[in-house]
């Protein structure tokens, strides 16, 4: 009987790492993405240009991600993991603002505000990205480096 509540324990926390890395993935090659379209326009090239391939392969990894974070999500009425559940909703809302589905990003931000005052402080900073991006005043830096970085350790 130990032996199955420990196995369900390490299952659990497999799952988890699985999914956090699956988010880094996917958000640091949004990112990357995002940066080779912005250098390709400032160099005037066809955005269009950019492979088939590699396209499909960032869908991929970005739809593995959703999903993972999502099915994480899904166990919220099963597990008591406020931590893990408020970061899967900020990973899910910076995925979502490197892919400009602003809406889905400021749910995102609704959703953070559950998760007391880190939950709050995560959702404003992850609402003031996606407003700067949206009237296009942009830090890249600053948004690069802070994105990543739970409020509480800011």
């Amino acid at each position: 009987m130990k032996l199955g509540f420990l196995s369900k324990i390490f299952e659990g926390a497999l799952s988890i790492e699985k999914t956090y890395n699956a988010c880094d993935k996917a958000i640091n090659q949004l990112r990357q993405h995002n940066e080779n379209i912005k250098q390709m326009e400032e160099n005037g090239e066809d955005v269009n240009s950019l492979p088939a391939a590699e396209k499909s392969a960032l869908d991929e990894v970005v739809n593995n991600a959703i999903t993972k974070a999502t099915q994480l999500l899904n166990k919220e009425s099963e597990r008591n993991w406020p931590g893990v559940f408020r970061e899967m909703h900020r990973n899910l809302g910076t995925i979502y603002l490197e892919q400009h589905e602003y809406d889905k990003a400021r749910e995102k931000c609704e959703q953070l505000k559950n998760y007391g005052e880190v939950g709050r402080l995560d959702a404003e900073d992850l609402l003031q990205r996606v407003e700067d991006r949206e009237t296009g005043k942009t830090n890249e830096a600053t948004e690069s480096a802070e994105s990543d970085i739970p409020a509480t350790e800011r």
